[in-house]
């Protein structure tokens, strides 16, 4: 057995060492946690849907939730799962926010999805509460291979994330829900007074080595959403949701790698690859798992970014 090892089942494989060499795989997990960017997109604008893409949106979250109207709930549904029947791109994640489980119509979302043949990447689950709740939706959506992320939006989520992030195979990421959060505790929502939420969040996400995706800053001002973004990112976040067009290429700017930090993962990668059944050292240091999934995700965003990612002479 090679000393880098971090074979899980199911959505889990991140990592692997097979006869000495290293082998990185293509998860779910890993897909989401290469994403810079998130358009929040109302399911009742299905015209929007094509724009995620074009303005270099990494992911689209079709939403069902809190930005559609009572009355245009059914037409939002219909939309957005008939977006979902349409043929993936392998380097653009699609997917769809549905109601509250818990409620009636979050539970009527997720039979349409599964009735509709529609396949999104993932879902989001608003306002969870607890792994409990998880584990019931992934029952829901057996014999599909649809991922979920829960929100983190209520403050007794802040203190299970964890438990939220370990508790299926299908979590592949937690999204901060600043907005409600911030209402549910009283406060504001500047970036100090959710601090300790976002910190805990980040924590449990990495402790399953899954994406951590930032709430969306809501102010037409650039230079804060640069400001916010860049925060985030120091923070550990992975990426960041937006709810207009024109902010994504500010989010895909503050969460491309450098050049420096490409060279440095590319590093680590041919560390591993030459270390055969040896544990791979580099510059003195020995490297853990973590190292070399947060370098996959590095390149994995640098191929994306078009021309960061340079072959070495």
């Amino acid at each position: 057995m090679a000393k880098i090892d971090e074979v899980k089942s199911g959505s889990r494989i991140e990592i692997q060492s097979e006869n000495g060499a290293y082998r990185p795989t293509v998860s779910l997990r890993s897909r989401l946690r290469a994403c810079r960017s998130f358009l929040l997109t109302p399911g009742s604008r299905p015209e929007r849907f094509a724009g995620t893409r074009a303005f270099g949106g990494d992911a689209i979250i079709i939403d069902l939730e809190s930005t559609v109207a009572p009355d245009d709930k059914r037409h939002a549904q219909d939309a957005g799962l008939a977006f979902f029947r349409e043929p993936a791109a392998a380097d653009f994640m699609r997917i769809l926010r549905v109601n509250s489980p818990r409620s009636v119509i979050g539970l009527r979302d997720l039979l349409a999805l599964l009735d509709a043949g529609s396949q999104p990447d993932a879902v989001i689950l608003p306002k969870c509460q607890s792994a409990d709740e998880i584990r019931v939706v992934s029952d829901i959506l057996d014999g599909s291979t649809i991922g979920i992320i829960p929100m983190v939006e209520l403050a007794r989520a802040v203190f299970v994330a964890e438990l939220m992030a370990d508790a299926h195979e299908r979590v592949c990421g937690l999204f901060l829900g600043g907005g409600d959060l911030a209402a549910d505790l009283g406060v504001e929502g500047t970036w100090e007074n959710l601090l300790y939420a976002r910190s805990r969040f980040v924590a449990a996400a990495a402790s399953t080595g899954i994406a951590a995706i930032d709430v969306p800053y809501f102010k037409a001002d650039e230079a804060g959403l640069r400001q916010e973004a860049m925060a985030s990112r120091k923070l550990g976040m992975t990426g960041k949701a937006a709810l207009h067009a024109e902010q994504l290429a500010v989010i895909n700017t503050v969460f491309t790698p450098s050049p420096d930090a490409v060279s440095h993962a590319r590093s680590v990668v041919a560390a591993c690859n030459t270390a055969g059944r040896s544990a791979p050292v580099l510059a003195g240091h020995v490297l853990e798992p973590a190292m070399l999934r947060e370098a996959e995700r590095v390149l994995a965003i640098a191929r994306k970014s078009h021309g960061v990612l340079q072959k070495p002479h």
